[in-house]
């Protein structure tokens, strides 16, 4: 039996792995929605790279002017109090009077527990998202006032997982 031409499965299968693994490569539906705002469909890996080649910046002591001034941008934070944990991988921070929601990126569930109240540490990236942005995380249930505050602000801080430190770093 001469099996050189391949079969049509054959072929199917190989295609859906490599759209499987560049999605996993990607960072899968998120980096396509936060980039999907970040300048025009042609400028957007150029802009985005020039934004995460300058150095990192404190948030929110070196970042005086809105977020979205800021976009793709690398941050770093240290101290800042968890005010309220409301969706899954997700929760806001504060710090010196100023607020922002923090996502976290992980294929799977993260290792940590956070809690209002602690303090945290971490290193990410400003994203830009729209105000359907809240409907692609899973909230609590009861927290929908959370999705309302976050769909109306344009901005979130994105960090690996590995990025996250309890304590003042």
């Amino acid at each position: 039996m001469d099996r050189s031409t391949g079969t049509p499965l054959g072929f199917v299968l190989v295609v859906l792995l490599a759209i499987g693994f560049g999605w996993a490569l990607l960072g899968h539906a998120h980096s396509g929605t936060a980039l999907s705002s970040f300048g025009t469909t042609s400028s957007v890996s150029a802009d985005y790279a020039a934004a995460q080649a300058e150095p990192a910046l404190v948030w929110p002591q070196e970042m005086p002017e809105p977020m979205t001034n800021y976009v793709g941008r690398r941050v770093n934070a240290f101290g800042l109090r968890v005010t309220s944990v409301d969706a899954d991988e997700g929760f806001w921070v504060e710090k010196d009077g100023r607020t922002a929601w923090i996502e976290i990126l992980t294929p799977t569930e993260s290792p940590y527990i956070v809690l209002p109240g602690q303090t945290v540490s971490l290193s990410g990236s400003v994203y830009p998202h729209d105000p359907r942005y809240p409907t692609e995380i899973f909230f609590c249930p009861d927290r929908q006032a959370s999705a309302a505050r976050l769909a109306a602000v344009p901005t979130h801080i994105a960090i690996k997982v590995e990025s996250l430190s309890f304590g003042n770093g």
